[in-house]
């Protein structure tokens, strides 16, 4: 016998579905908004498939993406460090890559989540801002616009500053 469900049943299920849906947009538009940058917070946060259901959550969400973003980051220094024969340039993306990198894609962010999982939200903003020190220690290496990482320390250090004020609000 085949287990059918009625047209009622089926049209109170859908409308559960959308509220919850318009439940979850709502949150994430109100989270992001609290953030210095809202379109970048929306759409990192929209384009996960597991669509959280509150904040801690979409923080999480967002240390991962920034941890992506890091360890891409990690690898294009690699390779540009194995391309440039200009040997100051390649002790400043070393120290990048070993100093500032290196440590955010390895303990750092990791370090966050775990914080975040364990409920202990001040050393997760600990950790973050240790993150962004060591990204902008990465930026202090290059005088002017002549670091090749800038766009990329750029978002990272945007990525972060959205997770710091999402983990504020928790």
């Amino acid at each position: 016998m085949r287990n059918k469900v009625s047209t009622p049943l089926k049209l109170v299920l859908l409308s559960l579905t959308l509220l919850s849906t318009t439940y979850s947009d709502d949150l994430i538009d109100q989270t992001c908004k609290k953030t210095p940058y809202y379109e970048l917070c929306s759409n990192v946060i929209h384009s996960n498939p597991a669509t959280p259901s509150d904040p801690k959550g979409m923080v999480v969400i967002m240390i991962n993406y920034a941890l992506a973003n890091a360890t891409d980051t990690l690898k294009y220094i690699g390779d540009l460090i194995n391309k440039v024969s200009d040997h100051e340039l390649q002790n400043k993306l070393a120290f990048c890559a070993g100093q500032s990198y290196m440590p955010v894609v390895k303990y750092v962010l990791h370090e966050a989540v775990d914080s975040i999982n364990q409920g202990d939200f001040d050393l997760a903003s600990h950790y973050i801002s240790n993150a962004e020190k060591n990204i902008v220690a990465c930026n202090k290496k290059f005088t002017g616009n002549q670091s090749p990482l800038s766009s990329r320390n750029g978002i990272m250090l945007q990525l972060l500053d959205i997770s710091a004020a999402i983990l504020k609000n928790l």
